[in-house]
């Protein structure tokens, strides 16, 4: 989705944030209780979907993830290998000598140097494990969690909604967020809309969200992940139409020491992405 700072400090399990005190009875007393909620759900449904140890603990996660883009007429297409902790990643292409990814202390590279790809790598490498890894890649200190007061409906049921917002110092697009539907009963997230601010990709102009499902969950090494999504276009907070659908596939956890995360020789490096400010 976005590729921000910020995810390098997803495995710092049940990190809290801190909350200004006020007066008992004060106007930010419901804003604290809905923060503190917000948290707490987004904690119980990482536990739901399998818990953050698993997430950190099982090695490297690899996948294959066909994005097509219908309203477009592209598709997107990688085999990729991430360290959940690191956030070193490798993609290859299918039927290709490309590949790309990014080192350990957050380099964007790409191999042939003269190779193309499209959307962009910095933006891209890891756009596919932060959908892919919801709700793990939410345990993360730089984001302020906000439980709100309506639910939302897709497919004729009522979800619970949690808004995930990011601190200033987020990286790249802080203007980020996302809103996580969360069944009742089981905190299972269904899917979750979200904006898309990185520079990268975001030319100005009004601000839209998109809405993606995590269809087909399954079990890997026990946690809950996606095998497939549906994007969804949005006007004014209403769900509107499929647009975009993903295949997940291929999906394994590996022995750590299994991939060499280092770039090949003669990759070239490619430009930091400028971190944007936060608008208040």
């Amino acid at each position: 989705m976005k590729t921000r700072q910020a995810l390098s400090a997803l495995t710092a399990l049940g990190t809290m944030f801190t909350l200004t005190s006020c007066k008992s009875g004060g106007p930010n007393d419901e804003t604290e209780k809905s923060m503190s909620l917000g948290k707490k759900l987004t904690m119980e449904s990482i536990d739901t979907h399998g818990g953050i140890e698993k997430w950190r603990d099982n090695g490297l996660l690899k996948f294959r993830w066909t994005y097509h883009m219908t309203d477009r007429g592209a598709t997107v297409d990688t085999i990729q290998t991430v360290d959940p902790i690191s956030l070193a990643a490798v993609h290859t292409v299918p039927d290709s000598d490309l590949t790309f990814g990014r080192t350990a202390d957050g380099r964007y590279w790409v191999s042939p140097a003269d190779a193309k790809f499209m959307p962009p790598i910095q933006f891209w490498t890891l756009t596919p494990t932060y959908f892919i890894g919801i709700p793990f890649v939410f345990d993360d200190d730089q984001i302020t969690f906000e439980l709100l007061d309506e639910s939302k409906t897709f497919e004729g049921k009522d979800y619970t909604q949690v808004k995930l917002s990011y601190h200033s110092s987020a990286g790249e697009s802080p203007d980020d967020y996302y809103v996580l539907l969360l069944e009742p009963e089981t905190k299972v997230i269904r899917g979750a809309y979200y904006t898309v601010t990185n520079p990268l990709v975001y030319k100005g102009g009004p601000i839209t969200e998109k809405f993606i499902t995590l269809d087909n969950l399954q079990d890997i090494g026990g946690l809950k992940l996606a095998g497939g999504h549906k994007t969804y276009s949005m006007t004014d907070g209403v769900i509107g139409e499929q647009m975009r659908y993903t295949d997940v596939s291929e999906v394994a956890f590996l022995d750590r020491d299994s991939i060499d995360f280092t770039p090949p020789a003669g990759a070239r490096f490619l430009d930091p992405v400028p971190a944007a400010k936060k608008t208040e």
